[in-house]
């Protein structure tokens, strides 16, 4: 069963919001899940500043292109 930690990145460094309750070197293997609008800016950084406008025709133009419903991701409520 995973532990869910979450933390802020600082160059090789992640500082985790609370203790893992691991012993000190003990060596874990991470799998980052990113936040759905970070991920959407890190992959399309050009689009971070798009219009209301801008964003309601993107989502048309991918439902049209994908066939199903397209919506650009919001921000996290927590």
């Amino acid at each position: 069963m995973p532990i869910i930690i979450k933390g802020v990145v600082n160059g090789k460094t992640i500082m985790l919001d609370d203790d893992p309750g691991l012993p000190q070197g003990f060596r874990a293997t991470l799998h980052l899940i990113l936040e759905p609008e970070k991920a959407l800016q890190l992959s399309a950084g050009a689009w971070a500043d798009m219009t209301p406008k801008q964003i309601a025709e993107f989502e048309e133009l991918m439902t049209e292109l994908d066939g199903r419903p397209f919506q650009v991701p919001g921000p996290d409520p927590s």
